[in-house]
C-alpha cells in the first residue's frame, strides 16, 4: 500500500476488496491507513455487509464486526463506522483521529453538490471514468446547482472533459471543455478546448469553432505550437515504446519478423519526414 505497515493483529489470508480504488487490505492497521489516505473518497457504500463477515471471519475482530453490522444495519452516519475502525486498533493517536474527524466534519458541512463533487473527482482519479462522467452529469442537472456560482460550473465541465479526453472521446471532451471556458475564461479551459477539437480529426470543425472564439490570433497561435510540441513529444515516446517492443522480439528469436517492422518504421518515419519538408 505504499510504505511498511508495523502489525500487530492477524493478517488475513484472503484480502478485502475496496473496489472504488482497486486496492486490497489484509489487516486493520492497513484498513486504519487505507481510510486516512483516502478520507475524501471515503464513502457508506464502501463498507457493507461483506467488510463485517471480513473483519469477523478474516480478522476474528468479532466485537468490532458486530458493531459496524448494527451501524450498517442503523444506518449510522461515515463518522461513527470510521471512528469505530481507528479505535480498534492503536496505529493512529488520539489526536490523527481527532484530524480525521474534523475533515469529515468539513466534508458533512459541504453543500449536496459540494459532497457529490468530491465523490466525481476520486473516481476521475482513481481512473473510473465514465462512473466520473456519469457524477458530474447527475450534478450538474440536479437542483442544488441553482445555487452554485458560475465558477462551480466551469470546474465541474472542466474535470467532465478530461474523463472524456481520458476515453479519447474527444467530440464530448471538445464541447465539456468549450462549456467549461464559457463559464469560467479560464486559460487552460481554453487550451483544453483547442487540444480537444484538434484532437477529433475534424478540421473543418476546428476552423470553424477557432472563428467563433473571441480571443486574441496570436494566443491561438500559441496554443497551436504547444499542442504541436506535446504532440511531437507523445510521437517520440511511441516510436521509443516500439523499438523497445522490437528488441524483445529479436531476443526471442524472431528475426525475420524484427527486420520487417524495422523497415516498416523506418519508411514510415522517411514519409512523415517529406511530409514535413513539402509543408
Amino acid at each position: 500500500m505504499g510504505r511498511l505497515i508495523q502489525c500487530s493483529g492477524i493478517i488475513a489470508k484472503k484480502p478485502y476488496y475496496f473496489k472504488l480504488t482497486d486496492t486490497n487490505v489484509y489487516t486493520i492497521e492497513e484498513v486504519c491507513y487505507y481510510i486516512r489516505h483516502n478520507i475524501y473518497m471515503i464513502q457508506e457504500e464502501l463498507f457493507e455487509e461483506s467488510f463485517a463477515v471480513w473483519l469477523r471471519e478474516e480478522l476474528e475482530m468479532d466485537e468490532t464486526a458486530k458493531k459496524i453490522e448494527d451501524m450498517i444495519e442503523d444506518h449510522n452516519n461515515l463518522k461513527d463506522i470510521v471512528v469505530t475502525l481507528c479505535c480498534s486498533c492503536d496505529y493512529y493517536t488520539e489526536k490523527e483521529i481527532n484530524e480525521l474527524i474534523a475533515i469529515m466534519d468539513e466534508t458533512e458541512n459541504l453543500p449536496l453538490r459540494g459532497r457529490a463533487k468530491i465523490k466525481a473527482d476520486n473516481y476521475l482519479r482513481c481512473g473510473f471514468y465514465e462512473k466520473a462522467i456519469e457524477e458530474y452529469d447527475h450534478i450538474l442537472n440536479c437542483d442544488d446547482m441553482l445555487n452554485a456560482d458560475i465558477s462551480e460550473y466551469g470546474e465541474m465541465y472542466h474535470n467532465m472533459g478530461v474523463a472524456y479526453a481520458m476515453l479519447e472521446d474527444f467530440d464530448n471532451a471538445a464541447v465539456s471543455f468549450k462549456n467549461a471556458y464559457e463559464k469560467n475564461s479560464s486559460e487552460e479551459s481554453l487550451k483544453q478546448y483547442i487540444y480537444a477539437l484538434k484532437l477529433t480529426g475534424d478540421k473543418e470543425l476546428y476552423s470553424q469553432e477557432a472563428k467563433k472564439l473571441d480571443i486574441d490570433i496570436q494566443k491561438i497561435t500559441g496554443i497551436e505550437k504547444e499542442y504541436k510540441s506535446a504532440s511531437d513529444e507523445a510521437e517520440k515516446s511511441k516510436n521509443i515504446k516500439n523499438i523497445e517492443r522490437l528488441k524483445e522480439t529479436m531476443k526471442s528469436g524472431y528475426v525475420e519478423e524484427y527486420y520487417d517492422n524495422i523497415n516498416s518504421y523506418i519508411n514510415g518515419w522517411k514519409e512523415e519526414y517529406r511530409k514535413e519538408i513539402s509543408r
